[in-house]
């Protein structure tokens, strides 16, 4: 195993090397597009940690946050097509973002290559402790008898703005969209009680829901999270919903298919590893590798899911 590794970090150098790419020593610079601190910075240093071992280069992190990913974004479509600059972004930079602008300030299908997906994280209905609530189905007939129970929380054009209006549609009950520019707020109100539900990331409501603060109700995953194997699915509940946020790795348009290749079936060995799974389950993330075909084929649908979605609420795009 050892031999294998070692010489596919040969392949990864010459590679590069033949491509015209830097010298095999020069770091690899992976941007990644929000704040130092939050979950997508640890998860990209975990994996940086991973590369460098398996591949024989030093990869390091910047970050480069700003304007909901859009600076990490330009950063990257500049920048070199030699394998040399990465970037890493969650889903709603990529296929969420572009949807909420009249004119999109990027194609997310042309302007860079996906090159895997690194980590999924599952968001989970979850109410207020004083909602008399224990299931997904007892929740939707309280908003469906009592007009109280229908404000859910999130800020406009977000996953969990979606997914309550997917759910709202699912259970036959008219959401009522309370907006938020901030998550701290919005949770703040949840556990006051100024806001019946919010549909949470599953890190962040496990926390919360073990101090008694929030009830967790159902998951929107496509499959029970490996973080919270009792909490039902909402399809398991009787509601087509489905939604989560991932995180992957991109490449600039024009990088050699050998070498996003070969990252992709690194960070796809990295998500595999015991050690990274467990540290980053400790963060509430999920490790999920998917190669480069699967993912650019998932932002794909999923831009386009989300623009019907958009349309049909009649959100509002910004200029």
């Amino acid at each position: 195993m050892r031999n294998i590794r070692i010489l596919a970090a040969l392949a990864l150098i010459v590679t590069l090397a033949s491509s015209g790419a830097v010298a095999q020593q020069q770091p690899v610079h992976i941007l990644v597009s929000l704040a130092a601190g939050g979950s997508l910075d640890t998860m990209t240093r975990l994996y940086a940690d991973k590369l460098s071992v398996s591949l024989g280069r030093p990869f390091i992190v910047e970050n480069r946050a700003g304007a909901s990913g859009l600076i990490a974004i330009h950063a990257l479509r500049s920048a070199l097509a030699d394998g040399s600059v990465l970037m890493t972004a969650v889903s709603g930079s990529i296929t969420l973002l572009p949807n909420t602008f009249k004119s999109p300030r990027f194609d997310p299908t042309k302007d860079f290559i996906p090159v895997a997906q690194m980590a999924q994280v599952d968001f989970v209905l979850t109410i207020n402790s004083g909602v008399p609530a224990k299931t997904a189905a007892e929740f939707a007939a309280l908003a469906k008898s009592d007009a109280k129970y229908r404000t859910f929380g999130s800020a406009p054009g977000t996953n969990p703005h979606l997914l309550a209006i997917e759910f709202g549609r699912a259970a036959g009950f008219p959401v009522v969209h309370v907006p938020y520019k901030g998550n701290g707020d919005a949770i703040a109100n949840l556990i006051g009680g100024q806001i019946s539900a919010y549909f949470l990331t599953v890190g962040e409501a496990l926390q919360l829901n073990r101090s008694g603060k929030i009830r967790i109700l159902a998951s929107a995953g496509a499959r029970r999270s490996n973080l919270a194997p009792d909490v039902p699915t909402l399809k398991e509940s009787g509601y087509d919903v489905e939604g989560s946020s991932w995180s992957a790795l991109f490449a600039p348009v024009g990088t050699p298919k050998a070498v996003s290749d070969r990252l992709g079936q690194a960070i796809v060995e990295a998500a595999a590893s015991p050690d990274l799974r467990e540290r980053l389950a400790h963060v509430g993330i999920e490790a999920a590798g998917l190669p480069p075909k699967d993912i650019a084929a998932k932002i794909r649908s999923e831009y386009q899911k989300i623009g019907n979605e958009l349309r049909a609420s009649g959100f509002e795009k910004r200029d």
